[in-house]
């Protein structure tokens, strides 16, 4: 247990519920040996949701944390949960985050992750057409972070498909929401 002084001078107990809290904040870059047989069983399946040993992780809180502090991606494409101290494989099914909502204001594309992440398509965050094996064809993917990607969700597709069509435009700059079908 830690007592927090707070600003007004009274004293507060905070318990440390993660011991993952504490080092997540300081990630290192993943220099670490990488485990030969890792004891942990972490996946994140193709709807974006967290598993434990075959179990969903049922505290957001907690997935929040890991998606945030400590997942991580190398130069070969895999995923690792990475603190200074521990490194643990991540088995992602596609990408780790799902786009659920999206918002155009200003001439700007904000999507909104399943973990409640904002990401505004620009050139760091670059919006793609990807294939998914769900999908008949390519469908959009956006950079979160990191070499982290999200996958735009079924419902939000069809909304910006029916709405937009092919392709949106905003602030002079177009882009591609679907493939455009050929009649071979």
């Amino acid at each position: 247990m830690a007592i927090i002084l707070t600003q007004n001078g009274t004293a507060k107990n905070k318990s440390l519920h993660h011991p993952f809290r504490a080092y997540l904040r300081t990630i290192s870059p993943m220099t670490q040996h990488q485990p030969d047989q890792d004891p942990q069983n972490f996946r994140i399946d193709r709807n974006g949701v967290w598993f434990h040993d075959d179990r969903p992780i049922s505290r957001e809180s907690l997935v929040k944390l890991f998606a945030e502090r400590g997942l991580k991606r190398d130069s070969q494409g895999r995923y690792w949960l990475q603190s200074p101290f521990e490194k643990y494989a991540v088995e992602v099914e596609d990408v780790p985050f799902i786009l659920v909502a999206y918002e155009i204001k200003n001439d700007a594309l904000t999507f909104t992750t399943n973990l409640g992440e904002r990401v505004t398509v620009s050139e760091e965050h670059p919006l793609e057409l990807r294939s998914y094996p769900a999908a008949k064809g390519r469908i959009p993917y956006i950079h979160v972070r990191d070499g982290l990607y999200a996958r735009v969700n079924r419902t939000v597709y069809y909304d910006l498909l029916s709405k937009y069509g092919a392709e949106l435009t905003l602030g002079g700059r177009t882009y591609s929401l679907a493939e455009e079908e050929n009649d071979e």
